[in-house]
């Protein structure tokens, strides 16, 4: 016999480790959306409830005449308002007992799976909030080559930036993507190595294909015109549940975050719609 074994006390650490990489891991391949909004987990800090984005109007250039005072003009604010009210949780039951007759890993499994949920959940939450808070709505119909360059044509109106600007469609209006030839013809757009659920580019913009939108949706739009923020990056805790029999634990996996559409009400638009988002 050997006089050091290497056994669950001496392994039993990095589990945890390696659960905690592949729950980053899960989170990041399940929420397409987050990378592709405006960040600002930095302002999150404890003790806040929400975070303010301050909107200045602009000065507007006077041609002042010779020896006549010019106008004085001051900036106004207001601000558009993040609340962190988004408590994500996913809680599941281990039975000690079931978990040895599984041919699976089951902690393993069930937080894999937990985090898929709170990835899908985030790009959820963010679908909700991009389409009510749209500035254009072209209504139901299939894609079109029209509906791309008026939606472009319309945040670069409103001052976006066209290289920070996505097209998400549903499965369905996939289908109608690839009978557009500046999508389908692969010399247009090119085949190099893309973001997870991107399926092309069109017009310079990533399309990515999303089971959150339903038949006959898309949305296209620029990064600043919708925030996230994390206060509570997605942790995981467990405890004994000895009800279950010895070795049987409960599991959670939580999140705090809160999402917003920005620059509600400019350009001219009412006060709940972003002039960066455009919706079918």
């Amino acid at each position: 016999m050997p006089d050091v074994i290497t056994g669950n006390t001496q392994v039993g650490p990095t589990k945890q480790e390696v659960i905690a990489a592949i729950v980053q891991k899960e989170l990041k391949f399940a929420a397409k959306l987050a990378g592709y909004v405006t960040d600002v987990s930095q302002f999150a800090q404890k003790g806040m409830n929400q975070v303010s984005f301050p909107k200045l109007t602009s000065f507007t250039v006077q041609k002042r005449a010779t020896g006549v005072a010019g106008d004085i003009q001051a900036l106004t604010a207001t601000k558009d308002t993040l609340a962190l009210d988004q408590r994500a949780y996913v809680s599941w039951l281990v039975d000690a007992n079931d978990a040895i007759q599984s041919t699976l890993d089951w902690d393993l499994e069930s937080a894999r799976r937990a985090a898929a949920a709170h990835g899908r959940q985030v790009d959820l939450d963010l679908i909700v909030a991009l389409q009510a808070a749209a500035g254009l709505d072209v209504g139901a119909a299939p894609i079109t080559r029209d509906f791309i360059l008026n939606g472009r044509a319309f945040i670069k109106k409103n001052d976006g930036d066209l290289n920070q600007v996505v097209l998400v469609v549903s499965p369905e209006q996939e289908k109608e993507m690839h009978k557009i030839s500046e999508f389908s013809q692969a010399q247009i757009y090119g085949n190099a190595v893309i973001p997870s659920g991107v399926i092309g580019s069109v017009y310079g913009m990533p399309v990515i294909t999303h089971n959150g939108l339903a038949d006959g949706e898309a949305l296209m739009f620029e990064k600043s015109g919708c925030a996230l923020a994390f206060q509570k990056a997605p942790a995981m805790d467990e405890q004994k549940a000895i009800a279950y029999g010895t070795g049987s634990k409960l599991v959670v996996l939580d999140q705090l975050y809160g999402i917003r559409a920005l620059q509600l009400g400019e350009k001219g638009l009412l006060g709940t719609q972003s002039p960066l988002i455009v919706k079918m």
